[in-house]
């Protein structure tokens, strides 16, 4: 018997309609999306009873909560990148700026939504599925470097079910024929408009603080609904010392615009921009006779009225971000 292998693996997305209601499979309804590593997992409590029987043998063994979340780790390609933007940020506004190529701009608002999807997880060569249920993106990672791999990025993921299916949910999913991704080194940086000296490396963490709700009673195991958060911003810049711009910024706590661009020509494109972020005072440390280095850890403020915590623009050939049928 051969084995399953990762490389054969499959991951098909749909926007779900409703939280506890996996979308109903059907050819050409999902988008077949690639990734790098998949690690959205069921969990289920095994707790012991505590009754007592007059010897010393355990309790009996009783089932707990059950619960499904963990993380994905995904290519930013500049088609496929909006359909994870729009789980954590809501649905885009939208423009047409010529015949053919669109403007999309997600928002960290001060009212989001929680969209869910459905994930099926196909095995192809063992044709073992998986089914997991009201997902709702978390959060995302994103780690800038100058490199030459292709950028990625993290979201977490929280839900309410896996369970098995007899057959994938698509026998014919819907593949971006094009999805252009971007390679580390092409990234740049800004504060306020003007690039940063000596600038290595930009590490954010952007969380929405939404939980499972495990605690209205619901006569089921698994999750009744996916509760509302706050958003968190954090994150670092790593720079060579240069000058004493960022150091002088720490210092004084002054607020700065930090924005990053991965542009592959006029049609493609993806900007994040968060307005509002202070870094924390930190020193420059002497670790031998090199380079000096130096990292810089930032916060974002509340947003000004006007404001959103995050804006993120995506330019591509990609008309909406609706399920394909």
């Amino acid at each position: 018997m051969s084995n399953a292998r990762g490389d054969e693996a499959k991951l098909l997305v749909r926007t779900q309609a409703a939280f506890g209601a996996a979308e109903a499979a059907g050819a050409g309804k999902f988008l077949h999306l690639p990734f790098y590593n998949y690690n959205v997992n069921p969990s289920a409590e095994v707790n012991e009873d505590e009754a007592i029987y007059g010897d010393a043998f355990p309790g009996d063994s009783v089932d707990g909560l059950r619960a499904l979340g963990g993380s994905m780790v995904v290519p930013i390609g500049l088609n496929s990148i909006g359909w994870h933007l729009q789980a954590l940020l809501g649905a885009p506004v939208t423009t047409e700026v010529q015949s053919g190529e669109y403007q999309h701009v997600f928002s960290a608002t001060g009212q989001p939504t929680i969209p869910l999807l459905t994930h099926g997880i196909t095995h192809s060569r063992r044709d073992i599925h998986f089914v997991q249920d009201s997902l709702a993106y978390a959060g995302m990672d994103i780690n800038a470097r100058k490199n030459s791999e292709r950028v990625r990025a993290t979201f977490n993921l929280i839900g309410r079910e896996e369970e098995t299916a007899n057959a994938t949910l698509d026998s014919t999913p819907i593949v971006y024929a094009t999805d252009p991704k971007p390679v580390g080194y092409v990234g740049t940086a800004e504060i306020d408009g003007v690039g940063v000296a000596g600038l290595t490396g930009v590490n954010m963490s952007l969380t929405k603080g939404i939980e499972a709700d495990q605690e209205t009673m619901s006569g089921q195991a698994t999750a009744s609904s996916i509760d509302q958060g706050m958003w968190g911003l954090t994150g670092s810049l790593d720079a060579r010392f240069r000058d004493r711009d960022l150091y002088d910024k720490a210092n004084s706590g002054e607020a700065f615009a930090l924005k990053q661009v991965w542009s592959l020509g006029a049609k493609y494109s993806l900007e994040i921009l968060k307005p509002n972020v202070r870094l924390e005072r930190t020193g420059l440390p002497i670790d031998g006779r090199g380079i000096i280095s130096s990292s810089y850890s930032f916060r974002a403020n509340r947003p000004a009225i006007g404001q959103n915590l995050v804006t993120v623009t995506l330019r591509n050939e990609v008309a909406d971000y609706n399920n394909p049928a």
